[in-house]
């Protein structure tokens, strides 16, 4: 049989009967001329053949095995081949158990290079080459055991190793080869004791891999099938493996994958709901939502670098698919073009006012907004001022004398805030565009916290409470020149993070 002069894996038998001068490997997708490929056969025989004659007994050749006496090929086997054999198998069954605990599914327009295998696909395929050559030697259920465990743990670390690849690459087709591979893995998996959940991962990674070529092609409704199979079988799998000694490992990666599958049967769900009549347009939107480049390192790095946070994002997109099919969203009175994302949050703080006898403690309650797309601005993320109405950065004008007498009510300048965000209501959108939300509510209390942080080590009056975010409200704004013009109601207080925005970076619906 054939095989691929890149990986090393066996082509397909269709291929193999083919008249054209080119084949195309089902498992890493490269076409190469026919003829490469025999001569990559023949090479790996050749080493093949090399590592026969010097694991086996001078004289002795695989050629007269099958007219050797079984008690001969049994002391061959164990005195010869199987101290070779066990060898190289506990080093590929360490490399393969190592693989199984990385998550192996990556979401459409995302890649994944987490995953790092030890060794070459060609060279995993090419010890699964040396075991079947020899298997004529394995007589007893022993030796045969370890035969099939080692032929199997090859070709099934082989074709992951090639799908660490395929994760590293958004190309068109990857989904498909990545099904082939999820599938020949959990075929091979089934022939080795203890390593049935695997088989079962790996059965249903495949499944969500076809929900995922179908879903790119636009076929959601047909996707929606695959990724909820494919979630229910890995969810039986962590419950198979939580005590499991030698699967264990994989628990983290299962987590990861289903949260995964969770958010594709989400995105599925909402393309087949009807609030578009253009799936690939709403698809267009998704690719645009996954293809921002957010931190991966630093304090901000853990959330958003966590795929649950998609989910929620995947549902404010909902919502405003379906507000543009005739539902409602929470909207700022006002005219503009735009319904731009903000999200509102209650903040309340005290401070000390008064001199000497006048001193006293007075509590205040603030409205800040926050502008929903703030995790793609790196300047909003190292400075959490610009990315909000930052309304300690104004101080009411009598403040200063009434600091003296005590009669100071606020420290803080919201201006128009509170009413800006009062007068959100429950609304249709109508011809109006909608920018997409970005961030999620955890996020933007994150940000708030920064804020009070920095507010607070430049301030040793202020005693601050946690701040509670609200709600995501639509602020009606223009947009002239590219640039976002926002209502007279922000006063000074616009954040530094609209004044950056660009027409170019936004999600419209």
């Amino acid at each position: 049989m054939l095989r691929c002069k890149y990986c090393g894996a066996p082509l397909d038998k269709k291929d193999l009967e083919s008249d054209s001068p080119y084949v195309t490997c089902s498992s890493c997708g490269t076409s190469q001329q026919r003829m490469d490929a025999k001569a990559y056969l023949d090479q790996m025989m050749g080493q093949i053949q090399s590592w026969i004659s010097k694991t086996l007994p001078g004289g002795f050749s695989m050629s007269q095995s099958e007219n050797v006496d079984s008690v001969a090929r049994f002391n061959i086997f164990n005195n010869n081949i199987r101290p070779r054999i066990e060898t190289e198998y506990s080093e590929y069954r360490f490399a393969t158990n190592s693989l199984l605990s990385s998550p192996l599914m990556t979401l459409p327009f995302t890649t994944d290079g987490s995953a790092a295998p030890s060794h070459t696909s060609a060279r995993a395929f090419e010890f699964n080459a040396k075991v079947k050559s020899i298997e004529a030697l394995a007589v007893d259920d022993a030796s045969k055991s370890i035969v099939t465990s080692a032929e199997e743990m090859a070709s099934a670390y082989a074709v992951l190793i090639n799908n660490t690849k395929l994760l590293q690459e958004d190309k068109p087709g990857r989904y498909i080869l990545m099904a082939n591979n999820f599938t020949e893995a959990s075929s091979a998996f089934k022939k080795i004791k203890g390593y049935g959940p695997a088989a079962d991962r790996f059965q249903a990674l495949a499944g969500i891999s076809t929900g995922c070529e179908k879903l790119l092609n636009g076929d959601a409704m047909g996707s929606l099938s695959y990724f909820e199979n494919g979630l229910a079988q890995l969810e039986k799998v962590k419950a198979a493996i939580g005590t499991d000694l030698t699967l264990g490992i994989m628990y983290q990666a299962v987590e990861m994958e289903i949260t995964q599958a969770k958010i594709l049967s989400e995105l599925a769900g909402f393309m087949t709901k009807g609030v578009s009549s253009d799936p690939l347009q709403v698809l267009n939107t998704v690719k645009k939502i996954m293809s921002f480049n957010y931190p991966k390192t630093g304090k901000w790095g853990f959330l958003l670098g966590n795929k649950d946070r998609l989910t929620e994002v995947f549902a404010n997109l909902s919502k405003v698919l379906a507000a543009k099919g005739g539902g409602t969203l929470s909207i700022v009175s006002g005219p503009g073009e735009y319904l731009i994302p903000f999200w509102d949050v209650d903040l309340k703080y005290s401070f000390q006012s008064g001199a000497a006898w006048a001193k006293k403690s007075v509590e205040v309650t603030e409205d800040l907004i926050i502008p929903a797309d703030f995790v793609i601005d790196m300047q909003c993320l190292n400075d959490p001022r610009s990315a909000l109405t930052d309304i300690f950065s104004i101080r009411p004008e009598k403040s200063i004398l009434a600091g003296i007498k005590g009669t100071e009510t606020s420290i803080s300048g919201g201006e128009g805030i509170g009413r800006l965000s009062g007068s959100a209501a429950q609304n249709s959108p109508g011809g109006r565009k909608i920018v997409a939300p970005l961030s999620t509510e955890k996020e933007a209390k994150k940000l708030v916290s920064e804020y009070l942080a920095v507010c607070t080590s430049q301030d040793n009056k202020l005693k601050l409470s946690n701040p509670y975010v609200k709600s995501l409200i639509y602020v009606p704004c223009d947009i002239k020149g590219g640039r976002v013009e926002v209502p007279s109601g922000f006063g000074k207080l616009v954040p530094g993070r609209v004044k950056r925005m660009e027409l170019s970076q936004m999600i419209i619906v």
